[in-house]
């Protein structure tokens, strides 16, 4: 009698941790579900924050089609290019017959963007469109937000700080320098 008790709690017990183990899934693919919705949410609002701050400096840059106290005859936004394995994108182009401004624009700049602008983004331009070869290249950065780190070392790299100012932009371009 004992034995056939003993056995009956255990099969209770199994059905018990299986019914569990089987809601466990349940919750988990539920939970996995609404986290890949959430992300795909939030991812959206950041590239339409991104896409508002790309769209505000082309726009403010195509009027005025001046930076760092050059005119340029061009303004182009979002130039792609590739050749083999090198492929890049660049958010505004501004040119001339002697200058190129290249200015990125995000919503808000994370300070390892700056390496990478004044270093691969340059290399990449030159090697991507070799008949600007001999022109010089001015950097800016184009932000709807800044941090001051951001502003120190953009400042210390010679690119131009691109923000909004009210209904004008403000371009910082004094520490400037051609690459």
């Amino acid at each position: 009698m004992k034995t056939t008790t003993t056995q009956a709690t255990f099969e209770s017990i199994r059905e018990i941790l299986d019914r569990t183990a089987k809601q466990q899934e349940k919750n988990t693919a539920e939970a996995d579900a609404r986290i890949k919705k959430l992300e795909k949410l939030v991812g959206g609002i950041s590239n339409n924050n991104g896409y508002f701050a790309e769209e505000y400096f082309i726009n403010a840059l195509q009027a005025s089609k001046t930076f760092a106290g050059i005119r340029y005859d061009h303004v182009t936004p979002n130039i792609k290019s590739y050749d083999g394995k090198l492929q890049d994108e660049f958010d505004i182009v501004m040119y001339n017959g002697s200058s190129i401004a290249i200015i990125e624009a995000k919503y808000r700049v994370h300070p390892d963007f700056l390496t990478t602008l004044t270093t691969t983004k340059v290399k990449n331009f030159r090697k991507l469109f070799p008949n600007y070869a001999k022109h010089k290249i001015y950097l800016g950065i184009a932000s709807m937000s800044f941090n001051n780190e951001v502003i120190k070392e953009a400042k210390k790299l010679g690119i131009g700080i691109l923000k909004p100012q009210g209904d004008t932009l403000e371009c910082d371009t004094e520490n400037i320098k051609a690459y």
